[in-house]
């Protein structure tokens, strides 16, 4: 009986010790930021060192002045646009008066289309019109019918950009038709293609991490063990291979463990698979994997193994933006006490955005913990918070325990 009474005992107490610990735990680590050239938002990109000191939870993050103030920051995603107007050649425009207007475009590429964009000088008139499309420019080939141009008037300036779909084809030839009988033309300036691009954050990447090549002949099988001195999200890998005409399977897999009662025994998770193949982009993207050991396993069947001269680990960049003052210093913390910050900035900020002045994260170190920076915590994030919980914490202990010791003494 009082040997079944030990163990909630014990395991209470052993959960109480690790809630002490964790509020006892600190882990400092400080940075500069000094290349601020002008005042206003800046924006900082998370060097992926920062990110692994911080275990990927920046709420452990503070920027802090030369007067121990916080500087409040936001995250943001950066997605620069790239557009592109590609114009076609009218190669006949006619207009029969209170009939039609007729527009004859070339797509001298046979490009696949499904879409124009129409250059219209400002107009409060509605349109009807049709398309159809030839490879002779003489037979030809009903696409839409009877389809309505409306808001034809531009929000700024004197013309605006309108888009009309159609099946997709590869009409050499393609003939707009307006209706031009109940309302005099409208003055098409152009036709063409408008593409809007997002163009890919650029990559971080991860220089921690060592691999080395080996060849199982047995299996058919090149394994690649990464290893690094911390965890680090990763999003993607790029090999450099020298070797022609390759199509390869390939998976990422990591150790994990797995305790029974007894013993502890080791098994391999596959956390990704993907193909190597010489016609495709060398970057490996998958799913984020957060990992400081992993091996990639590559099936050469009855090939020879691939000449690989360079593998590089990447991930996804993260950036903050914050309100910096030119040529004013400013210390960066990562200190695991603190709790995740409440910002009026982060509600004035987009959450797409690009452009900002770019400023880096310097010296960063490890801190000894005498001479970690103390910056203006609230109440939650203080040392006297801490103990008045290691002492709540304490409390709860002693009360369990004496109230097991009397039960026992009682029985």
């Amino acid at each position: 009986m009082i040997f079944q009474k030990q163990i909630p005992m014990m395991k209470t107490i052993s959960a109480l010790l690790i809630l002490v610990s964790f509020f006892g735990y600190s882990q400092n680590y400080k940075g500069e930021i000094s290349d601020v050239k002008k005042s206003g938002l800046n924006q900082i990109t998370i060097d992926p060192n920062i990110r692994a000191a911080a275990k990927d939870d920046l709420r452990f993050l503070r920027i802090i002045d030369s007067k121990k103030n916080q500087i409040p920051y936001a995250f943001v995603t950066l997605k620069k646009q790239s557009e592109s107007y590609s114009p076609f050649k009218i190669i006949s425009k006619q207009s029969i008066q209170d009939s039609i207007t007729s527009l004859i475009i070339q797509n001298e590429k046979k490009a696949k289309i499904s879409e124009f964009n129409l250059q219209i000088e400002n107009t409060s008139l509605i349109k009807s019109y049709s398309i159809s499309g030839s490879n002779d420019a003489k037979a030809w080939f009903g696409l839409v019918e009877n389809q309505l141009l409306t808001d034809l008037v531009a929000s700024k300036g004197t013309s605006l950009s309108k888009n009309i779909s159609f099946p997709a084809n590869k009409y050499i030839f393609l003939r707009i038709v307006f209706n031009d009988k109940k309302s005099l033309p409208v003055n098409i300036l152009s036709v063409g293609i408008a593409e809007t691009q997002l163009i890919p954050e650029k990559l971080l990447e991860v220089n921690d991490f060592k691999y080395q090549i080996t060849e199982d002949k047995s299996k058919k099988l090149t394994r690649i063990v990464f290893s690094a001195k911390n965890n680090y999200q990763i999003d993607a890998i790029s090999f450099d291979i020298a070797t022609d005409y390759f199509s390869r399977n390939a998976k990422i897999i990591t150790k994990q463990m797995q305790k029974t009662k007894k013993r502890t025994t080791s098994y391999d998770e596959t956390l990704a698979y993907f193909e190597l193949n010489s016609k495709k982009d060398r970057n490996i993207y998958f799913n984020t994997i957060d990992e400081k050991e992993f091996t990639i396993e590559i099936e050469n069947q009855d090939n020879q193994p691939l000449s690989i001269s360079k593998i590089q680990v990447f991930q996804k960049p993260i950036v903050i933006v914050s309100k910096l003052n030119a040529n004013e210093k400013y210390d960066v913390i990562i200190d695991s006490t603190y709790s995740k910050p409440t910002y009026d900035l982060e509600n004035f900020i987009a959450e797409t955005v690009a452009n900002f002045p770019e400023v880096s994260i310097s010296n960063f170190n490890k801190l000894n913990a005498e001479k970690a920076i103390q910056a203006e915590k609230t109440f939650w994030e203080t040392k006297l918070f801490m103990w008045i919980c290691i002492i709540i914490g304490g409390g709860v202990v002693a009360y369990f325990a004496f109230g097991l010791l009397k039960d026992m003494k009682n029985e």
